[in-house]
């Protein structure tokens, strides 16, 4: 990945917001997709102007579309790449990273395939009831914000205690990692929600 990145003539980058982003070996031309998450908070039409932008400039040649962690771990925009490249015709190569979910697990102690389930916690926020198997414990991405903290714990709330203990994790795996044992009730009252925060939920 850092080999591709150096020597792209051109990266995008979904966002500038993670710690890996000043250490990274960009030469080429450098954009950026922030500025679309300012003015809408509408995914799909956040996700399908980045697939728009990125094809467009792979049509005129190399191009390195960079997102924080595992390409296939939380990136719609990825998977919606390859259906469209493949369309086109374009050519297209996934360069695995580490995710969320590595740094998550040795700050947990836990082993993956213990029965994790693993979803996003935008997606679960909008349901009515989560589609959790309570027996087993789950890790949820992208608690980027109170609302979403919010929108989450009332769809938690419907399955489990709301004074059951849960793990916010704040930006694991970077320097400043940090681990929160709160009641589940509680976790859109953290301070420390930010864009690298997920939940864990022990098995019930």
């Amino acid at each position: 990945a850092w080999t591709a990145i150096e020597h792209a003539p051109a990266v995008y980058l979904r966002t500038k917001e993670h710690p890996a982003v000043p250490h990274l070996p960009i030469r080429g031309a450098l954009q950026s997709f922030d500025a679309l998450y300012e003015v809408t908070a509408d995914f799909e039409h956040i996700y399908g102007t980045i697939v728009r932008e990125v094809l467009a400039a792979a049509e005129t040649g190399a191009v390195v579309y960079a997102v924080p962690g595992d390409p296939l771990v939380g990136e719609s925009t990825v998977t919606r790449l390859m259906v469209a490249a493949k369309e086109r015709g374009i050519p297209l190569e996934i360069i695995p990273g580490v995710s969320f979910i590595e740094p998550s697990l040795r700050l947990l102690g836990v082993d993956a395939l213990d029965g994790l389930q693993v979803f996003d916690a935008i997606d679960i926020a909008a349901l009515h009831h989560p589609p959790l198997n309570p027996d087993f414990p789950a890790l949820l991405g992208q608690v980027y914000s109170r609302q979403v903290a919010s929108d989450l714990k009332l769809t938690l709330m419907n399955q489990y205690p709301d004074d059951f203990e849960v793990v916010l994790l704040h930006a694991a795996g970077a320097d400043d990692e940090s681990v929160e044992r709160v009641p589940l009730y509680a976790i859109d009252r953290s301070e420390r929600i930010g864009h690298m925060t997920s939940l864990y939920l022990p098995a019930l």
